[in-house]
């Protein structure tokens, strides 16, 4: 397949459901992944689950539901599942008559790194753990802020956004460097690392950076490495010895995307309170606006791959290139193990003007122009 919109993700890895602390006990919610509904629900005890999002009865979503003890409650006829999908009551049944053996599909269930994650696709053995972000959690030498954010763009796009440091010329107004050199890539099955080497100067975002990372704020410039990680599914960079960002992702729809970010500076003895006072205007001056940018150009990219599929693209940086081949490979791989999934995207209604804003979800006149935080567009005389 030529449309990277058309590609979708290995399902029987483990992918964020929400953050620990935004699913308080009996509270049900609905997560979605590759265009399908799952409830993801803490009971009374504390434990999480995620089952199918169907009621077994006519099908109805339990997320619209309540919790009871450790059941969710279908809120049409009341029908109780436990926490394995087994139905466990129904109100109006005689209790001396045996339950329909039904159940709604379970999916396996954990919390790790701030977060409660699960299999859409389970399968014997189970996938290696989530990533472990405890060595950034200690609350003593790093401390912490979330960017988490839905972009309305394939997966793919954003995450090969993620690893091609080279489109800083999107973000010139507020880039935290002034200079960018490629050093190394290296890839296997599995993932793909990208080095690079990032100069700061005196610029307001760079002089930010610079403080965060405990550079010589004398030197009239600063370099620092930085390393971009793919391992497949999620995205992980660290620049210098400073910062760390761990990015993962959930694959919602064919152009959106929840994504977790997670960005830990490192707080060196005699400058953490400096730092601290430092890193809200590195947020909202910086990486916020940054982000934004991400938005905007992610929606445009979409239009570019679904009006222009089989149109030839010339990526002249090898990282970006390398994550997008595993990304393919990964799910060429799957889809020929398993069949074509009942997850997979459904066929983009292109072209035309009409459809093709209709088709990504955003109105025709919110393509023409960037959001208005970052004014009427890229200031070629910035």
């Amino acid at each position: 397949m030529s449309n990277l919109c058309d590609v979708g993700v290995d399902p029987r890895c483990w992918y964020p459901a929400c953050r620990t602390d935004e699913l308080r006990p009996g509270q049900a919610i609905e997560v979605r992944f590759l265009g399908r509904s799952y409830v993801v629900f803490r009971d009374r005890a504390g434990a999480a689950h995620c089952l199918d999002n169907a009621c077994a009865h006519r099908r109805v979503a339990l997320h619209e539901g309540e919790v009871r003890d450790c059941r969710i409650v279908c809120p049409y006829h009341g029908w109780e599942f436990g926490p394995d999908g087994a139905l466990e009551r129904i109100p109006y049944w005689e209790e001396d008559e045996e339950l329909p053996r039904l159940r709604v599909r379970g999916f396996p269930v954990t919390e790790r790194s701030g977060l409660v994650w699960f299999v859409p696709e389970p399968v014997d053995p189970l996938p290696p753990p989530p990533p472990d972000t405890s060595a950034w959690d200690d609350g003593g030498e790093w401390f912490s802020f979330r960017q988490d954010r839905v972009f309305h763009n394939h997966y793919g796009i954003g995450l090969i956004n993620g690893m091609d440091y080279t489109h800083f010329h999107l973000h010139r107004k507020y880039q935290p460097w002034s200079r960018l050199r490629l050093l190394g890539l290296t890839a296997d099955d599995g993932r793909v690392s990208g080095s690079y080497e990032v100069t700061s100067g005196r610029g307001r975002a760079e002089r930010v950076l610079r403080l965060l990372l405990g550079a010589d704020r004398a030197a009239p410039t600063v370099s620092h490495p930085l390393e971009v990680h793919y391992d497949y599914p999620h995205h992980q960079a660290v620049l210098g010895d400073g910062m760390v960002v761990w990015v993962f992702f959930r694959p919602e729809e064919r152009d959106r995307v929840t994504v977790y970010i997670t960005l830990y500076i490192r707080a060196r003895r005699g400058t953490r309170r400096l730092r601290q006072v430092a890193e809200p205007f590195f947020r909202r001056l910086v990486l916020a606006r940054i982000q934004e940018q991400d938005a905007w150009i992610g929606v445009r990219e979409q239009v570019a791959w679904e009006s222009r599929p089989d149109e030839p693209r010339c990526e002249l940086n090898p990282v970006s290139a390398a994550a997008e081949r595993l990304l393919r490979a990964r799910w060429q791989s799957y889809a020929r193990q398993a069949g074509p999934p009942a997850g997979r995207w459904p066929a983009a209604r292109l072209p035309g003007p009409d459809r093709r804003t209709a088709s990504l979800g955003v109105e025709p006149a919110s393509l023409g122009a960037e959001p208005a935080s970052l004014g009427a567009g890229p200031d070629e005389n910035a």
